[in-house]
């Protein structure tokens, strides 16, 4: 039997935006170096390109996710693509369930990129990450390995503000968004439990 007068919560707090700001503050140069590795993986998923760079890049993203240390899997996978024909590049899926009645929240991005183009029309390597001023520069440095490191930016400053934690979150980075995810619906049946 609980007393009844004793007020303290076994419930994990919710930590407050100071907390959260400092973190990230703290994390920020980290993560962008984090980012700059990340660029450098140049994972063209176009059919032309070499796919070795695109699995390097989804072991490279799980990674990143181990590391944060709050899910309980991480995973690459692949799905068929819509014909059936082939599979699709290597996506990461991750998931944390939810506990006492908290809701799961989604989390999307995608770890390819598009096709450098012509080395002329760069003023630094393609997938050199360079930076200037506040902004970074490389293929994917925004679109969308900035997402990618974002998502994991956010959860490791959320998890250390608030240390253990109710909130359940499902992680989707898919592998071929810019080659038109042609394994994107079948790989969403597939996984659909887990994503939900």
């Amino acid at each position: 039997m609980t007393d009844p007068t004793n007020h303290a919560s076994a419930e994990p707090t919710t930590p407050n935006a100071d907390a959260i700001r400092a973190a990230v503050d703290s994390a920020f140069p980290g993560v962008v170096a984090e980012l700059g590795r990340l660029v450098r993986i140049p994972s063209v998923s176009w059919p032309a390109f070499d796919p070795a760079h695109v699995a390097e890049s989804a072991e490279a993203v799980a990674e990143l996710l181990r590391g944060t240390g709050v899910f309980e899997l991480v995973e690459i996978r692949r799905a068929p693509v819509e014909d059936g024909s082939e599979l699709g590049q290597p996506a990461i899926v991750a998931r944390r369930a939810a506990r006492n009645g908290r809701p799961t929240v989604l989390l999307y991005a995608h770890h390819d990129v598009q096709p450098p183009g012509k080395d002329e029309d760069w003023d630094t390597p393609p997938f050199e990450p360079t930076q200037r001023g506040d902004r970074l520069h490389g293929r994917g440095a925004a679109d969308d390995k900035a997402g990618v490191m974002a998502h994991i930016g956010a959860i490791r400053a959320f998890a250390e503000a608030s240390g253990d934690f109710d909130l359940g979150l499902s992680v989707f980075i898919e592998g071929e968004e810019e080659w038109a995810s042609r394994s994107f619906g079948n790989f969403l049946r597939e996984n659909r439990e887990l994503l939900e």
